[in-house]
């Protein structure tokens, strides 16, 4: 594995309010990093200033050993590491392809439509909704769409915000099947935020508990689902999971 994302001793937020407090990581390619913690925590802000949206206050990050302070988040884009935010937020009036040409920016015509076949594939569904305006889509199509949006770019690494959040079960699988496939086949790096903490740390190769801005704990994926303190705050106790999500 390549170390794509790497971020020392991290420090921002809004105004005079400090969030993410000297924060720690490395992402590599091929992997699934997870965060997961209550709300207010500062996981979105954490995304938003990797990918450019925040400024940073101190502390370094990098993308394949590329400085990221001060970089627009375009750029930031165009080095290959994409962000897909919290609610979906596709082009509502545009149909579904538009929406794809709009992620593939900056590519050539011949690229965008070579990179058509490989998504469709991936989401047979898209087709046939090809030429339907995206806002008429139901919740969890509209999530493939922001994820395929991002994928049609061909990332390195992709920061995905909640991306099961108000989809039905059967739609959560297939997300998370989506995820492990970018992973397994692609070797994509990932940072996943996620409410469906069982869900995450399930397919992740390693994960933080974020807490008011920093990382409480910090394993694998199957060390923190079996960790108890981890368990009663996220996972409900022991209880079993209501359905399978992976």
């Amino acid at each position: 594995m390549t170390e794509l994302l790497k971020f020392q001793g991290l420090v921002a937020g809004y105004g005079q309010i400090t969030v993410l407090k000297n924060l720690n990581l490395t992402v590599n390619s091929g992997e699934i990093v997870a965060l997961v913690g209550a709300n207010g925590a500062g996981k979105s802000t954490l995304l938003n200033t990797i990918s450019g949206i925040l400024p940073v206050r101190s502390g370094n990050i990098s993308f394949d050993k590329k400085d990221l302070k001060g970089m627009r988040a375009s750029k930031i884009a165009r080095l290959g590491l994409r962000h897909v935010p919290e609610g979906r937020r596709v082009f509502a009036e545009l149909s579904v392809e538009d929406n794809l040409r709009l992620g593939a920016y900056g590519l050539g015509r011949s690229e965008f439509e070579a990179g058509l076949d490989p998504i469709y594939k991936m989401f047979p569904r898209l087709v046939e909704r090809r030429n339907q305006l995206a806002g008429t889509m139901s919740g969890g199509e509209q999530q493939m769409l922001a994820i395929c949006r991002a994928l049609i770019s061909k990332p390195r690494l992709l920061m995905l915000d909640e991306p099961s959040m108000g989809l039905a079960p059967l739609v959560v699988a297939e997300i998370f099947r989506l995820i492990k496939h970018m992973r397994n086949e692609l070797g994509i790096g990932i940072l996943l935020v996620e409410q469906n903490a069982r869900a995450a740390l399930r397919i992740a190769d390693r994960a933080c508990v974020m807490s008011l801005g920093k990382f409480e704990l910090e394993g694998t994926g199957q060390q923190l689902l079996r960790n108890p303190a981890v368990a009663e705050a996220f996972l409900g106790g022991n209880r079993p999971p209501v359905a399978q999500a992976v």
